[in-house]
């Protein structure tokens, strides 16, 4: 049974909202998003993974948000999401075709990103039942990606503890916020997206 309501675009205005945000989507990428969402929300009907409200603006707010974060990444390196919850931004970013490590302690919500990883056979992405604080420094790179898992003070002291040399976080921002220690930083457009904000690069040091 298909619970996408109608408010999920179709994959040509999917793709041409990427193109607003400097993302070129094909194909064989949209209809993999469009894929997720459906599992999402099934799961939704009986894991809390997102609220109902949130089945309506799943495009604008979660799905086209986390495509955002690419523009402040290195596509060739790896990415690890702290706190990957329902897939935002990491799950997303691997549909793209990153090369993700997402971590989720959470034993329901690490089910449910094995389930999807496994589902839309994405070779490239990993889902670890841990916090970033008990995982093996070997596994991780030094890009990493969060949402509203802590502050960004927070997960750069994180990160520092468990990386040598330089490292970054894109994290995002609201757009009431005083930008200050970000190393670059993208506006996030409202239209496409369904509230403004910023996207900000962060380094360790």
């Amino acid at each position: 049974m298909n619970l996408l309501t109608e408010s999920f675009p179709e994959k040509s205005r999917m793709q041409k909202d990427c193109g607003l945000i400097n993302f070129d989507l094909n194909g064989e990428q949209a209809e993999l998003l469009k894929e997720f969402a459906e599992i999402l929300v099934q799961r939704s009907l009986i894991t809390n993974l997102i609220g109902p409200r949130e089945r309506y603006r799943l495009w604008e707010r979660h799905i086209l948000e986390s495509i955002s974060y690419i523009q402040l990444l290195d596509r060739n390196r790896k990415v690890v999401d702290i706190g990957s919850g329902a897939g935002f931004p990491g799950l997303v970013l691997g549909i793209l075709g990153m090369n993700m490590i997402l971590l989720e302690p959470r034993k329901k919500r690490y089910q449910f990103l094995s389930h999807v990883i496994e589902k839309l056979a994405l070779e490239e992405t990993e889902a670890i039942p841990l916090r970033i604080e008990n995982v093996d420094p070997g596994i991780l790179g030094d890009q990493f990606v969060a949402r509203t898992v802590a502050s960004p003070d927070v997960l750069l002291e994180l990160i520092r503890r468990k990386t040598e040399g330089q490292s970054n976080l894109v994290y995002r921002v609201p757009h009431d916020t005083e930008l200050t220690g970000g190393n670059k930083h993208i506006v996030l457009e409202c239209p496409p997206l369904d509230r403004p904000g910023f996207l900000v690069q962060y380094r360790t040091c």
